[in-house]
């Protein structure tokens, strides 16, 4: 009978577990693959958040309410994703069975992708684009950057910061770095410098994992939303990647850039799942089509080891470009976010304020990216390197084309294509529908691109990677085929014979929507054409320091001679007789100077000079003295300058406040303004590096005096030390001592010509020792440091100050040796204990909060027995 009623139970207990295992089986299709590895969290008894998807959010609604099922709704996103808190049991039982029901997902903890290490704004050549159009600043636009909040005060976007609810309550240096690096105002160093340096910025916490509500987007007017975060390896079409596509095809000129991620060297999961190094995109939601998703390379263009690498779940190419970001991948979609908004502002200024379609700002940006790696486009490098100032050049020049087709029509455009044309490329982009979560193809409306010449009908089809899940079929170059997978299509012949060309958009299947709207951009790359990218006349070279020179060259001959001038050009010094082109960078070590220079390189006779740029070292600014009614800042002699230009944060960036032949300066009465910096004048209208802004009252000095020390030397010695800011208007320096009647001289220092003052006392009492520093100014004015103590045990083992001690107060107890079982004992003139203290540590404060003014007994007690007694008087 005992086992009989033992297998009852058991049955009782795993029959319905067994029937809650069989209902999530039976409904396997609809789990993401996250709760397919985690079934677990279906029988937690404690609410938690879901994502289900609906293909009806009115008959899920209605469903939960006439059956009273215990789902609370928390969002609801387009495509039909509502976001919703309940217990596991409850979505297992009552949701996953129901016909509306498409998908259910959970979302992920998500982490940040970068420590920004290096400062290059030069490989994607972010600053030719500031040199030659120094009007392109991302004003009049704001960025959203999504992840915890960035610290408010950094001032290099002073007053630029737009405070929503949506902000993390987490402050995170890495949303710091991802603001700098979009939109920083050079306020702090020129490292400080970012993209768009005059665009507003915003943040959104990045908990849900999902896009910003459509509305908050167009209430803050943002553009772009940076996504510098990844989760793990996800690879399937998930509801978020579904949001983000239906986010940006319901705000038209809303950009979403993701970083890659930095798993570059994992093993890949889903379609993919056991191959090495590829296909490890961080997230579902960077499986998204409309997005622009970015991997990272070092200062030379190389994809880094770890950037995560596509392809995407069902294929298709990502990343789609790549950038800098030496130390990940989240300072690369950084750039490209900056970059996306100087383009917008450029279209935006010239079509009345309107934003350009998102589709025309993709395509610019593949089409004008520089190719990496393996020729064409790859899973590694995408379609290639961003390249600001060839994206920006294509859009003045205008060279796109818009359109829209439906199923079985086709559009034209016609392609004049010069003499002389080292490569032609095309490229086309279309904001695609969210598919259906969950999908094994994420594509809905399939396009196709041809580009026909005219006079022969010679025909080319895209570029096409082999999709097999294959390492080495991952790994073959692309060939020209129809595309069925990817909504960027391009394009490339090289040395192309002159004429008309025909591209050709048709709609092989468009199946929602009735039409499909589309972007096409073109590029004519001419031969033996050479441009410097750095420097520039906005960049700074470095004395004495080598600096890594860059240029772009689509000349065949393989050197040139490479020369730099410190006088206008009068006259040259050769660097390299034999400099090589096609790496497109060589390094140079500056002279050790502060000047203006330039160099040349000269190829087949041909000679292309760079603008005008400045070398120069770095000031360092110290305080001399931050007095109430003044502060006094000074700084290095640079050989060869004799004029200085003195810098203030204003309102946003840093404003002129004076030039100078001196190296210092008195500030009167600075109020508020307290940053400042310094800048070399090398002529009336070029200036060197300016140094490292800085808060003068954060500098470690108060009113001349910088540091006081005093400490305790082989047992029985006091040693002073003290340093001041400066040495101007200072008559004397004098360390003084406490005594029974006042503090007395101990030495004195006259003239002052040193910042440094130190002396010994070998006069040490008993007890404390307590010291400060007098300073004399000229004009009669006197300066006392906070005083310093020396606590110098002779005949006793116990130091108890201060006496008389305040009855708000604390009463110090220094033990000469570690206590150990010891405590104070405070008895009042009758003999009666008032207080019980455990002495812990060779110094303790013993609040004395309770007891009323008079004379105190002590009695420190170790180990029961009485160790020392004194009085005291407390006030």
């Amino acid at each position: 009978m005992k086992r009989i009623g033992l297998l009852l139970l058991i049955l009782i207990i795993t029959v319905p577990m067994v029937q809650a295992q069989q209902r999530i089986t039976i409904y396997n299709h609809k789990l993401s693959p996250v709760l397919q590895k985690n079934k677990n969290l279906f029988s937690e008894k404690k609410e938690q958040v879901f994502w289900i998807v609906t293909s009806n959010v009115d008959s899920a609604k209605t469903y939960f309410r006439t059956k009273q099922v215990a789902i609370r709704i928390l969002q609801e996103h387009a495509g039909g994703l509502l976001v919703v808190s309940a217990k596991g049991p409850i979505i297992d039982s009552l949701v996953l069975n129901q016909p509306f029901v498409r998908f259910v997902d959970v979302p992920r903890q998500p982490h940040e992708e970068l420590a920004v290490g290096t400062f290059d704004n030069s490989l994607n050549t972010i600053n030719l684009v500031h040199s030659k159009y120094a009007q392109l600043t991302g004003t009049n636009l704001v960025v959203s950057v999504k992840e915890n909040k960035p610290d408010t005060t950094d001032i290099d976007y002073k007053a630029r910061y737009i405070s929503t609810p949506l902000s993390s309550n987490l402050i995170s240096s890495h949303a710091s770095y991802m603001c700098t690096i979009i939109a920083g105002g050079e306020n702090s160093f020129y490292t400080g410098s970012g993209v768009a340096p005059a665009a507003s910025l915003t943040s959104s916490n990045f908990a849900t994992l999902l896009p910003d509500g459509e509305n908050i987007y167009k209430q803050y007017g943002i553009s772009v939303q940076n996504h510098s975060y990844g989760t793990g390896l996800e690879n399937y079409y998930g509801a978020d990647a579904a949001a983000y596509d239906a986010s940006i095809i319901n705000n038209p000129g809303l950009l979403h850039v993701f970083s890659s991620g930095n798993s570059g060297n994992l093993t890949s999961t889903g379609p993919y799942a056991g191959i090495n190094n590829m296909s490890n995109l961080t997230g579902s939601f960077k499986m998204a089509k409309n997005i622009i998703t970015v991997g990272a390379t070092d200062s030379f263009g190389n994809v880094a080891y770890l950037s995560s690498r596509g392809p995407a779940y069902d294929g298709r190419l990502k990343p789609e470009l790549i950038a800098f970001g030496e130390d990940g991948t989240s300072g690369a979609a950084a750039h490209t976010s900056g970059t996306v908004l100087l383009l917008q502002q450029y279209y935006k200024e010239k079509h009345g304020g309107t934003l350009p379609p998102s589709s025309l700002i993709k395509t610019i940006l593949v089409n004008s990216a520089d190719d990496r790696g393996t020729k064409g486009p790859d899973y590694q490098a995408g379609y290639g390197s961003l390249n600001a100032y060839k994206a920006l050049q294509g859009l003045i020049a205008e060279q796109y084309f818009s359109g829209s087709v439906a199923t079985n029509t086709t559009q034209t455009f016609s392609l004049p294509v010069p003499a002389n044309t080292r490569q032609l490329k095309v490229t086309l982009c279309w904001m695609d529908p969210a598919a259906v979560v969950n999908t094994p193809k994420a594509l809905v409306n399939d396009l196709d691109l041809e580009l026909v010449e005219n006079n022969t009908g010679k025909t080319w089809q895209p570029w096409v990677l082999s999709p097999a899940p294959i390492i080495d079929s991952l790994l073959l170059p692309a060939v020209r085929k129809k595309d069925t997978l990817n909504t960027v299509e391009q394009i490339t012949i090289d040395n192309p014979s002159p004429g008309g060309y025909t591209i050709r958009v048709k709609g092989f299947s468009v199946t929602a929507g009735g039409n499909q709207s589309f972007s096409i951009a073109w590029l004519a790359d001419a031969a033996d054409q050479f441009q410097w990218q750095f420097p520039t006349a906005v960049d700074y070279v470095k004395s004495g320091e080598n600096n890594l020179l860059r240029w772009s060259s689509s000349f065949n001959t393989t050197n040139g001679s490479l020369e730099y001038s410190l006088n206008k050009g009068l006259t040259w010094q050769t660097m390299e007789n034999t400099t090589t082109l096609s790496p497109g960078h060589t390094y140079w070590q500056a002279p050790d100077t502060c000047s203006t220079a330039l160099l040349r390189m000269t190829v087949n006779g041909q000679v292309f000079t760079t603008d005008t740029f400045t070398i120069s070292p770095v000031l360092q600014v110290k305080v001399g003295f931050n007095c109430p009614d003044s502060a006094m800042l000074f700084w290095d002699h640079i050989p060869g300058i004799n004029t200085y230009r003195v810098y203030r944060l204003g309102s946003k960036y840093l404003e002129p406040l004076t030039t100078l032949t001196d190296t210092s300066i008195i500030i009167r009465q600075p109020g508020n303004n307290l940053w400042y910096t310094v800048a070399p004048v090398i002529t009336p209208t070029r200036e060197g590096t300016k140094a490292y802004t800085i808060n003068y009252q954060l500098q470690g000095v108060d009113c001349y005096i910088k540091n006081f020390l005093v400490e305790l030397e082989n047992g029985n010695t006091g040693m002073l030390m003290a340093e001041i800011g400066t040495t101007l208007n200072v008559k004397s320096l004098t360390f003084e001592k406490l005594t029974s009647g006042g503090y007395e001289p101990l030495q004195t220092f006259q003239p002052v010509s040193s910042l440094f003052f130190n002396m010994a006392d070998n006069n040490l009492v008993d007890g404390v020792n307590t010291y400060r520093v007098k300073l004399l100014l000229n004009n009669g004015m006197v300066i006392y440091s906070n005083p310093q103590s020396i606590y110098y045990f002779i005949t006793t083992r116990y130091l108890i100050f201060p006496n008389p001690v305040k009855v708000t107060g604390y009463l110090s107890v220094l033990s000469k040796e570690e206590p150990e079982n010891s405590y104070l004992l405070l008895y009042n003139t009758l003999g009666q204990q008032v207080l019980q203290y455990r002495l812990q540590q060779t110094v303790e404060m013993v609040p004395l909060s309770g007891l009323k003014s008079g004379i105190y007994f002590v009695m420190i007690k170790k180990n029961g027995k009485k160790d020392f007694t004194t009085k005291v008087m407390v006030q």
